[in-house]
């Protein structure tokens, strides 16, 4: 084995012991000697990787936000039409149930953004934010859509939507997220974003 396999193998258990302890805790509460203890690396080691318990908990964040980006790029493709926002949420589901830890850091950092790190978070969301706004705009292209809004302006207010949505519910769990009641909440959001509250006939 070289020395690049040894450190991809000792980054990779750093990252996995960290992945376990962020979803645990949270980014404030985790801990290093636990990191250490469970990953059976010394915390020089850590340090030698990452600089910072702040750049280790970005690198989880990263690997986390690149695998459910992934994984939806895969389960959805280029589907279209009004199914999508049920294909989008049952495929997140899927993903959650198999990647529990990520489905806890996602939680958490969508409601509990740390304030210092609020610009690589951004960051290291863009890619899967940039997918949200791609499927937005599949299914806007196939409805016909008022005419006195564009789909900037309706991107605009499905982001400020999906603020409020995550400021209530962050202020509902005290630090502690329920990721069901987030994706419950979620879906419902988008289904009466999209069709309204008055029934359809």
């Amino acid at each position: 084995m070289n020395r690049e396999e040894k450190n991809q193998i000792t980054r990779r258990k750093i990252l996995d012991s960290a992945i376990e302890e962020f979803a645990q805790h949270g980014p404030e509460a985790a801990s290093i000697n636990t990191i250490c203890q469970n990953g059976g690396v010394s915390k020089g080691i850590i340090y030698h990787y990452f600089e910072s318990k702040d750049r280790l908990y970005l690198a989880c964040l990263e690997e986390c936000f690149e695998a459910l980006t992934d994984d939806l790029k895969r389960n959805i493709g280029s589907r279209t039409g009004s199914d999508l926002p049920d294909l989008y949420f049952r495929s997140r589901q899927i993903f959650f149930e198999h990647h529990p830890a990520c489905a806890r850091i996602f939680c958490h950092v969508i409601l509990f953004p740390l304030e210092r790190l609020r610009t690589e978070i951004q960051k290291i969301r863009k890619s899967y934010d940039d997918l949200n706004d791609l499927y937005l705009h599949r299914i806007l292209e196939q409805k016909a859509l008022r005419s006195d809004l564009s789909e900037e302006e309706i991107l605009r207010s499905f982001h400020c939507l999906q603020d409020f949505l995550n400021a209530r519910i962050a202020g509902q769990t005290e630090k502690n997220p329920d990721i069901e009641h987030h994706e419950e909440e979620s879906r419902r959001m988008v289904d009466i974003f999209l069709y309204g509250i008055l029934e359809r006939k």
